[in-house]
């Protein structure tokens, strides 16, 4: 047999090279390889990645920047869910002040969470507040009654001084006490504030933060659910106002924080009103100027801070915030110009991963991670 028999002509072995020189390029642009004690090959993290790319959007999103015109505002509704003598008329966004609790809402990379370093303030030391959202993925009663469940959604909500959470179901109201009742095993230090059910009668949920009373202190009289009347929000916004317990009341950061959770059918028209309700709870009569947003936004950073504008600040930037490691759904929004205390760090805490978690283990708890901020304890920053 000849050598051409045998091997292939020159022109065949140097197209096959080609072929092979080609494919291990493609291999190591997508994939990545991990630990050699346990290889795996799994997709390798795009820098960006769009929510709705396999939805049948376009690869440069369906989403329009638009800040919606001001006119309404109207529901201010307790956080014992009663609407009874809370009607008020709200005048226009422009207008300067209005006392109440009144909310004006307009009209038609980081894998792991790190322990908190301290920051020495005059003659303290105080450690920095983790501020952080999770999706719980239909949280139902399911899910509570799952020990291990129960007990991952208690240890990775013991990691935040501040926990907004979503997706919980609206079936019994008792879900969200009873999983703060895990929390406390052991020490009594969590507390919660939850909001009315919300969203269409047959999907309603109920959104609630749950954040540490040693840490951070609130007032509940300050708690209250947006509701536009004209359902422009299918889900309505939940605010509170958190006050950090160190420094001393005077110097501590006080804080208003909006847990929102957007529709995805409904994401590009939603999204684009997340401006006016930071806006909206900014002006609400009480005077606070440190407004963050968190919480299932339906779109990733390279959407939201130019509908925001230039002074926005995300807490996760370029990262995926789901357990598929596919698309950035999760984040936490805020003014930089007004809130000086962010310290610029964040990311997203991949729980399936610390855990070592199979993916049906993870499925099982949530397809979300949690985001977070970090943030000094001390009002406008300054150490």
């Amino acid at each position: 047999m000849s050598d051409q028999e045998r091997g292939g002509s020159p022109l065949q072995v140097l197209l096959m090279m080609g072929l092979i020189a080609g494919g291990g390029y493609a291999f190591f642009k997508n994939y990545e390889i991990e630990g050699l004690d346990r290889l795996s090959v799994q997709n390798r993290p795009a820098s960006l990645r769009s929510y709705d790319r396999e939805d049948g959007f376009t690869e440069e999103r369906s989403f329009v920047s638009v800040v919606a015109n001001s006119d309404l505002a109207r529901l201010v509704q307790g956080e014992d869910g009663t609407k009874e003598d809370t009607f008020v008329d709200i005048p226009p966004l422009t207008t300067p002040s209005v006392t109440g609790q009144m909310a004006r809402f307009p009209e038609s990379d980081d894998t792991q969470a790190q322990p908190i370093p301290k920051q020495r303030i005059g003659h303290g030391t105080f450690r920095n507040l983790k501020v952080g959202s999770w999706a719980l993925d239909g949280f139902g009663p399911t899910k509570l009654a799952n020990r291990d469940v129960r007990a991952y959604v208690a240890k990775i909500g013991r990691r935040f001084d501040v926990l907004a959470i979503q997706q919980v179901s609206s079936i019994e109201r008792d879900l969200v006490p009873r999983l703060v009742d895990e929390l406390n095993l052991g020490e009594n230090r969590f507390d919660y504030l939850i909001g009315a059910p919300t969203g269409p009668r047959d999907r309603g949920e109920q959104m609630a933060f749950i954040f540490d009373t040693s840490s951070v202190e609130v007032d509940r009289s300050q708690t209250y659910t947006v509701d536009d009347p004209d359902n422009r929000f299918t889900f309505d916004p939940l605010v509170a106002w958190f006050r950090a317990r160190e420094p001393e009341s005077s110097l501590a950061w006080t804080f208003s924080m909006v847990n929102v959770r957007i529709d995805l059918p409904r994401a590009s028209d939603e999204v684009a009103l997340l401006p006016a309700l930071l806006e909206a709870v900014a002006q609400d009569g009480r005077g606070e100027d440190d407004v963050i947003l968190a919480g299932l936004m339906q779109a990733d950073d390279a959407y939201l801070i130019p509908t925001f504008g230039n002074q926005t600040r995300v807490a996760v930037r370029h990262r995926s915030t789901d357990i598929y490691d596919r698309y950035q759904t999760a984040n936490i929004i805020l003014d930089a110009s007004k809130t000086s205390e962010f310290l610029g760090r964040g990311g997203v805490f991949d729980f399936a991963r610390h855990y070592q978690l199979g993916r049906t283990e993870a499925e099982a708890i949530t397809s979300h991670l949690p985001v977070y901020g970090e943030f000094t304890a001390h009002e406008g920053g300054d150490l």
